[in-house]
């Protein structure tokens, strides 16, 4: 399965939730970095321990010779060394870079989407909407995808036009009639609004929450073990990503 995380500007957290999740994962997981910005988790989880050489950027010249395919496995970094169950396609170290990337963005996506299909639960960092070279392809062949979103008035406003350019973008292919049943919300418990407060001022079906765990997320973002009984990694742990266990509102 393939999963795209989305976030706005009024809703960080969608790099330090997709970490979560993938570390949490209790079936083999890919996290993909697409921000078109820039990846995190090479300097900020690993702390810079790992040379810089390897991702997204050295993958899309691959493909540009037609070896996508063959240099993928040597472009992914083991988190969870040495079982290779929690792996890490690190992404673009300079935002330059992104253009390159966006070149090949549809290889990529079809790679993932056929990993996602193999059996690995692929999640994919795709960064804000608004970003220059932004990876619709990614969104286009992902089995879900969920906007990042915050229990406060100005990140639940910054959601209504981003979710409103998701459903479009994702709708225009004609032969895909349940692109718009693909988006969903993934609420970070920060803030006065419940789940439920932002479902029904988006008209939009939560699909997942994380609860606002500072030290946990802080370790993720900067690196360090997270602390033991972290309550966010258990939660990602609790997460189920499966579509047919939820439905949109208003869509048959």
């Amino acid at each position: 399965m393939m999963v795209a995380l989305v976030s706005t500007h009024r809703s960080p957290g969608a790099s330090v939730s997709a970490l979560a999740l993938t570390l949490a994962a209790t079936r083999h997981c890919l996290l993909a970095e697409c921000d078109p910005a820039g990846g995190d988790v090479l300097a900020g989880y690993l702390q810079g321990t790992l040379p810089a050489h390897r991702g997204l950027a050295p993958l899309a010249v691959a493909e540009l010779r037609g070896r996508l395919r063959e240099e993928f496995d040597a472009q992914l970094v083991d988190l969870d060394p040495p079982h290779r169950r929690r792996l890490l396609l690190p992404g673009v170290s300079d935002p330059a870079q992104s253009a390159t990337v966006a070149a090949v963005w549809e290889p990529v996506a079809e790679h993932l989407h056929r990993l996602g299909r193999g059996g690995w639960q692929v999640l994919v960092d795709c960064g804000r909407p608004t970003t220059l070279h932004f990876g619709w392809p990614l969104l286009r062949r992902a089995d879900l995808v969920l906007l990042v979103v915050r229990g406060t008035l100005p990140s639940v406003s910054a959601a209504v036009p981003a979710l409103r350019s998701l459903r479009r973008e994702l709708a225009t292919d004609p032969a895909d009639a349940g692109a718009e049943r693909r988006v969903g919300l993934l609420v970070v418990e920060v803030g006065p609004y419940s789940g439920a407060d932002v479902a029904r001022s988006l008209d939009a079906e939560v699909v997942a929450t994380l609860p606002a765990d500072p030290r946990t997320a802080q370790r993720l973002s900067t690196g360090g073990a997270p602390p033991p009984r972290s309550s966010l990694l258990r939660a990602a742990a609790a997460v189920r990503l499966e579509p047919s266990s939820w439905e949109v509102p208003g869509v048959a």
